[in-house]
């Protein structure tokens, strides 16, 4: 696990929910080396992603949640795929992925969260909890659906782009690369890359 956070530990959870995999240990310059998170040792910071790979951990998992922080998730992920690591999609056991949907490598599809028919979840991204992802919607890499957000049929979310806790993309609507999505929000029009909207409706 990359990072020891507050998103981390929503992982730990959902990790251990899946039973899918063996957390070897955290990496997090913030914590004490030797202290827990959840129950999961403290190792270092990632100068130990090289010596973990080699020593047969071949999986990572990037624990830095989006607000704020995309660039620096998406280079932590680039970072542990050049030491080789593989970074799989997880779902948490009881959000609702249909066979049809798309998700992936280090997409994060946490608790309670809908990803309808035909939708796709990019790489590195995150469906918070509850949220929903309607049919055909695309979310890009890097981006962040937040916390209970609706994204609506057909609908188009731009890589790194951040949509805010309970905020709603009525249907078809693109949100651009970058932009941001105000908590509560109600988009009802396009949204230019790196714009920030807020609002009922956003502006």
């Amino acid at each position: 696990m990359v990072c020891g956070g507050g998103h981390a530990r929503v992982l730990i959870g959902l990790l251990g929910a899946t039973g899918e995999y063996e957390i070897a240990g955290i990496l997090d310059p913030r914590l004490e080396i030797g202290s827990k998170v959840l129950g999961v040792d403290v190792l270092g910071d990632d100068s130990l992603m090289a010596g973990l790979f080699t020593s047969g951990v071949d999986c990572a998992c990037i624990g830095l949640g989006g607000m704020g922080n995309l660039a620096m998730r998406r280079g932590l992920f680039d970072r542990a795929k050049e030491f080789g690591f593989r970074i799989p999609a997880l779902t948490h056991p009881s959000a609702l992925v249909v066979d049809s949907a798309e998700i992936a490598d280090g997409a994060q599809v946490m608790a309670a969260a809908v990803v309808q028919v035909n939708a796709s979840i990019g790489e590195n991204s995150i469906v918070n909890t509850a949220a929903i992802i309607e049919h055909d919607a695309a979310i890009g890499r890097d981006a962040h659906v937040g916390p209970g957000a609706v994204i609506c049929g057909g609908c188009r979310i731009g890589a790194g782009a951040h949509i805010g806790a309970g905020a709603t993309v009525v249907q078809g609507i693109t949100i651009g690369d970058g932009a941001m999505v105000g908590a509560g929000s109600v988009v009802v029009k396009n949204v230019p890359e790196r714009a920030t909207v807020k609002g009922v409706p956003a502006r």
